[in-house]
Formats: C-alpha cells, structure tokens, sequence
C-alpha cells in the first residue's frame, strides 16, 4: 500500500521530549515501511524519517502552542490545508490524518479514503464538531481505546487501535528501588500534585519529570508542586522520550503514580510504566481499565483513600505480569498491525476484515 500519513506541526518526527503522538506516528511509519509499504509522511522539516518526507514549516512551532488563538489557529490550518494540497494524490491509496480539527476540515473536500485517529478526548467541544461527520461514509475514524467510541456513538468508526511501544527500548526489572515515579503533564487533569500528596502522606519518596513550557503548565507548577518539592519529592525536569534516566526511573520505580482527573482517551505512560515492569496505581477514568489489569498489573481505583492504599501494596503486584500485558498488547508492532488492517479493510483488499477488530 501508498500511506500518506499527516502529522501536526508541533514537534518533529520523532520528538526529542514530549511528543507522544508524534512517538505513534513514528513507530506506525517505520514499522509500515518494515512491513514493506510506501509511506509519504508531512511533517515538520527537521524531523527523521525513512519515508518520503513533506514538509511546510521547517523546524518544530511548538512555541506557537501557547500563542494568542489567531496564531496558533494560523500555523495548525496552514500546515494541514498545504499537506493536503502537498500530498501527491495520484501516488498514494489512503491518507492517514492525525491532526486535530484542522486535518478533517481539509479531509472533508478530497475524493481520497482518508482515516483519522483520534487522539483527543471527546470534551463539549469536540463532540460538537465531530457530530457533525455522523454518517459521513468518506471519513474513517480509529479509536485509541475502547471507551472513547462510547464517548460518541455514530461516527464511520473502523475500529480501536492501541497505541503501542518500541518494547526493546524499555528495561524489565523486577528490582525495585525505594522510590515512586512520575512523569507527563504539568495541570489539573494530570494532577500530579495528588501523587505529591499521597507520597507526603505516606512518607515516600516521589520523582517527578515532565515539561513546563507553556503559561498554563508553569503556572500549575508553581501553585500545585512547588509547595510540596523537598528531599523526598524532587522535580527532574523534562527527560527524552528514550533516555537513559527516563528507562531508569521508570524501570527502577516501586510504582508508577498516575492520579488522571479527566477521561482520558488512552495514557501511554502507563504502558511504559508496565513494560519496564512497573505496577500502576490511578483512577478509574477514560480508558484507564483498559490499560491496566486491576489487582494483576496495578490498582485501578475509585477514591483517593483508595489510591493511597493501593500505594502500600504495590508490592504485591508481579512485575512480570506488567511487562507481559504490554507484550500481549500495547507493542509498537502489534500497533502497525492493528493499522495495517484497518486500511486494508478501508480499500476492500482480498482477504482483509471490513472493519479491523482486536
């Protein structure tokens, strides 16, 4: 197959720090072309790919994420309206979108089959909008979990694909040290200020690591953790998506503390967390059930009394049980394939399920 994949604008392909969405674009390239198809990828100019590469902007516009609305709204339709008009039409068989809004607006006015992951959550907002394609047969719409097609019922949806893992990356170990981690957004929907005050009540050491960027995140931080930073919870800043210190936390941690306030769409930490045999403690929100195997892999709770407990028994949990879950589900491989069949299915290929179910 001919894949041409559109990835925003923000940070390149793949990101040096945050970027997990643009971590799934470049494991679904790579693994693609491993599996032997064509992919044209537009993306930023300093990104690295083997694939045919199209660019609009040169280098990452991450700053404009927290720029006025006109600018930020300038740069998102910019780079989507031109890598539509960039895409060499007659040369690929389906568009792969993984924009925002922006992506379907331009998707909406080619003949191409075009499919849209979406990464995002289903909020007032973006129901609104994505009601407005019920029943549009054109447009295929992929799922990172389960729980976000109940989120809106109606779209053209071919499926749920997880994202998954690049699993050699990711160190098992089954020898804890005496700390817990952390690691993501700085705000209130993350609420790691929640794990800061669980590993305050329990007298736990807590790392914390993440960017603080944008005016939103740095205001967060500096009411919500630093009040609670000491010899016992330290902050470690921003850490590379594979670096030596984010494996050796994550891998050497107790437990991996995710205290979500929101419903999360999926939450890629957390098949880190387990690959690296890391049992998780958060709450029952988003598709947070779907990651975690309550009581096998981690503690998937109600209450934060709850959470707390769930803390002291972290121990408990096998840690090569976390390390197969991810293996059985959450791999970058088994992500391409998951892809790989809902286009297949799209284009009518001889052999191919109509629809792609796990």
């Amino acid at each position: 197959m001919r894949v041409a994949m559109i990835a925003p604008p923000w940070f390149k392909i793949p990101p040096e720090g945050y970027g997990g969405i643009e971590v799934v674009i470049h494991l679904l390239v790579e693994g693609l072309i491993d599996n032997g198809h064509e992919v044209t990828l537009c993306a930023v100019g300093s990104s690295s790919t083997r694939a045919s590469l199209h660019t609009i902007f040169d280098d990452e516009m991450k700053s404009y994420l927290d720029a006025p609305p006109s600018s930020f709204l300038n740069i998102a339709l910019t780079h989507a309206l031109a890598c539509y008009e960039e895409i060499p039409h007659d040369d690929i068989d389906i568009i792969h979108d993984h924009t925002w809004k922006e992506g379907l607006l331009a998707a909406a006015f080619i003949d191409k089959p075009v499919v849209h992951t979406v990464h995002g959550p289903f909020d007032e907002e973006n129901e609104r909008f994505y009601s407005l394609f019920r029943g549009y047969e054109k447009m295929h719409f992929v799922t990172i979990s389960d729980f976000q097609q109940t989120c809106l019922p109606g779209l053209n949806y071919v499926g749920t694909v997880y994202n998954g893992v690049l699993l050699d990356k990711y160190p098992y170990s089954d020898e804890k040290e005496d700390f817990f981690f952390y690691i993501g957004r700085f705000n209130e929907e993350k609420a790691p200020h929640l794990a800061c005050q669980v590993a305050q009540e329990l007298g736990v050491k807590l790392v914390l690591a993440g960017k603080v960027h944008e005016e939103a995140e740095r205001s967060y931080f500096d009411r919500y953790i630093i009040p609670y930073l000491s010899s016992d919870i330290q902050f470690v800043g921003e850490l590379g998506h594979w670096s030596e210190e984010k494996m050796r936390l994550f891998s050497k941690a107790k437990g991996y503390l995710y205290p979500i306030q929101w419903e999360e769409p999926f939450g890629i930490t957390m098949a880190e967390a387990m690959a690296c045999g890391t049992p998780v403690v958060t709450f029952h929100r988003g598709a947070a059930p779907e990651i975690v195997a309550h009581g096998a892999t981690g503690f998937v709770v109600e209450t934060m009394g709850e959470f707390v407990e769930a803390v002291k028994h972290v121990g408990e949990i096998d840690p090569r049980r976390c390390r197969d879950r991810v293996e059985k589900m959450f791999t970058a491989q088994t992500m391409v394939d998951g892809y790989e069949r809902a286009y297949e299915g799209i284009l009518g290929i001889e052999g191919a399920d109509k629809r792609y179910s796990r």
